[in-house]
């Protein structure tokens, strides 16, 4: 007759689960350098080209694959002048953004300026704004490319 010991059950269950706590460490681990080296990009790339603009101290930026979007709220205040830069890493295809108001008005659409990566704006009304991002589709319909995307915000000291 076999015999219980809690100690071989237990041994069971963690060889079991074992590879499932390495794989998720593992995705854990990637999933941080991955968001590590978009914040390294924003840096070092996207934020010089706010100058003779002043970064706000927001790095906003994710991992974006073709076709999809992201969705970024901002209050802007009256008075002052801003730069927004929207740029993506050079893997990818090419970016869209629109800024839109409250109201659903599109404020501007880059890809009415041959997909400009920069604009600035001055604020009349303290409000908030939304900056659409989308990754503009390969027509190589066999691949799908993926990379990190930024957007930054700058003020005008004049």
């Amino acid at each position: 007759m076999a015999s219980y010991s809690p100690k071989s059950t237990y041994q069971n269950c963690i060889h079991r689960f074992l590879p499932v706590i390495f794989v998720l460490l593992l995705g854990l681990f990637y999933s941080s350098n991955v968001q590590s080296q978009c914040a390294s990009f924003a840096r070092a790339v996207v934020k010089p080209e706010l100058s003779p603009f002043i970064h706000d101290g927001n790095y906003n930026a994710t991992i974006l694959a073709e076709g999809e979007s992201v969705l970024l709220r901002k209050t802007v205040f009256e008075g002052q002048k801003y730069r927004i830069v929207v740029k993506g890493v050079p893997e990818l295809p090419g970016l869209r953004f629109r800024v839109i108001d409250s109201g659903s008005q599109v404020l501007f659409d880059n890809a009415l300026y041959e997909y400009a990566d920069t604009w600035d704006f001055d604020v009349q009304d303290t409000r908030t704004i939304s900056v659409e991002v989308t990754v503009r589709e390969d027509n190589n319909p066999g691949s799908s490319v993926g990379g990190c995307v930024a957007v930054l915000f700058g003020l005008s000291l004049d």
